[in-house]
């Protein structure tokens, strides 16, 4: 724990984690456009803890597609579930899993992973494991905060990563046509394709 912000997010108020993420709303509509989310399509999130972001995925994909909520936290996911259920979704599917060893044939066409890096203990092996859970042509989008940023919010900056990095270990993981956009003043995005 740096400077009392929680790594693990063990203990943590989903109700208020929900709220941190409702507060990031105006950036999500560019996230999904630069994964080209369509209706009917399959979509992967990372680290999606209570659901903020999943909701806006699930509404976006509609109800001929799929949104794969991973989180290792079973407690973030029972919060999405109740939201869930208050919004009548039934095309989120939930999955308590660490998205680093997570095994399964998802092969969604896009995927998710906003921040959450900075949580993880091995940053680089869950961007390899998401690779393995997409489709040909697939693409992901990486968010996080900027250690060159202010630090008004989020984590201290001896917890962010920098977005060169990000980009390394997309390209080893196989991803191509990486490439970083400045959000905010706080925040970026990486994104890539698995190649076809």
């Amino acid at each position: 724990m740096a400077d009392g912000f929680p790594k693990d997010m063990r203990g943590a108020d989903w109700d208020e984690v929900f709220a941190r993420q409702a507060k990031r709303a105006d950036l999500v509509p560019e996230w999904l456009d630069a994964i080209a989310l369509h209706a009917g399509e399959r979509v992967l999130e990372v680290g999606c803890g209570p659901g903020f972001v999943t909701l806006m995925l699930a509404e976006r994909v509609g109800p001929t597609g799929l949104v794969h909520a991973v989180d290792p936290s079973a407690d973030a996911l029972a919060n999405l579930a109740r939201r869930q259920a208050e919004r009548g979704f039934d095309n989120i599917c939930r999955i308590v899993a660490d998205a680093t060893t997570l095994a399964d044939d998802l092969q969604a066409d896009a995927a998710l992973a906003t921040m959450v890096l900075h949580h993880v203990d091995d940053p680089a092996a869950l961007l390899a494991n998401i690779a393995h859970l997409l489709r040909p042509g697939a693409r992901l989008l990486v968010a996080e905060f900027d250690p060159d940023g202010p630090c008004e919010f989020g984590p201290p900056r001896e917890m962010r990563i920098a977005a060169a990095e990000v980009k390394r270990w997309l390209e080893a993981a196989g991803f191509s046509g990486v490439e970083e956009r400045r959000q905010t003043a706080e925040d970026y995005v990486v994104i890539g394709g698995v190649p076809m």
